[in-house]
């Protein structure tokens, strides 16, 4: 490694900078004066050319390895540079969302504020969960909650209680998943949830129950 040649090409990124780093500065004459030293060594005679060459070989590779992690934070300046010019071209939304929010057809009549204190209510009738030891995988899929909650539908003559139906669960996972069954039901049109009055509870009637005819699951 030519010493001169690493000396320069590193004084040419520090003076290629924008802003001129104090501590990069102090560490380049920190090496300079390391050279010089070794310099003016190898114009004595009494050291030995191999000690001379270990020692000129060390400040190079020290020289080299700042030159390459200048050179990486130049790169990671610029990128943070660019991320930073991204940053100034986004324009946040002015205006609001809209306040009016439309619930699906099939929960025409059903506040949310009832959906949610059942689903909160069935909640706190379930133990909770152990902090410690084996936890169990439950097989509890929506696609099975879907079918059973159509069979108890079937079975109510065409509607049942969505209470009754998540007070059966028997943990809070399978409460969360028949929660997400119902909503998948009636976003498919399977069902239809009636709420007669806001603390009334909620009841999942079939889509041919509901219309009025013969409901089949």
């Amino acid at each position: 490694v030519s010493l001169a040649q690493v000396t320069d090409q590193y004084w040419v990124h520090l003076r290629s900078a924008e802003g001129l780093d104090a501590e990069a500065l102090a560490e380049f004459i920190v090496l300079g004066a390391r050279l010089l030293y070794i310099k003016s060594r190898a114009l004595l005679p009494e050291l030995r050319p191999r000690e001379i060459e270990e020692e000129k070989k060390g400040a190079g590779e020290a020289l080299a390895q700042m030159l390459v992690e200048y050179k990486r934070f130049r790169e990671a300046a610029g990128a943070f540079r660019d991320l930073e010019e991204r940053g100034r071209r986004a324009y946040p939304r002015l205006a609001p969302p809209s306040g009016d929010f439309v619930l699906p057809p099939g929960l025409k009549g059903v506040t949310l504020e009832g959906l949610l204190n059942i689903f909160q209510e069935a909640l706190s009738r379930q133990p909770a969960e152990p902090e410690e030891g084996t936890i169990e995988r439950e097989a509890v899929t929506v696609e099975e909650k879907m079918a059973a909650v159509m069979t108890a539908v079937a079975g109510g003559s065409g509607r049942v209680s969505f209470r009754s139906v998540v007070e059966a669960c028997s943990s809070r996972m399978e409460v969360i998943v028949v929660f997400l069954a119902v909503l998948e039901l009636i976003k498919a049109g399977e069902l239809v949830a009636r709420q007669r009055s806001r603390f009334r509870d909620i009841m999942l009637t079939g889509v041919e129950a509901a219309s009025g005819g013969a409901f089949s699951p």
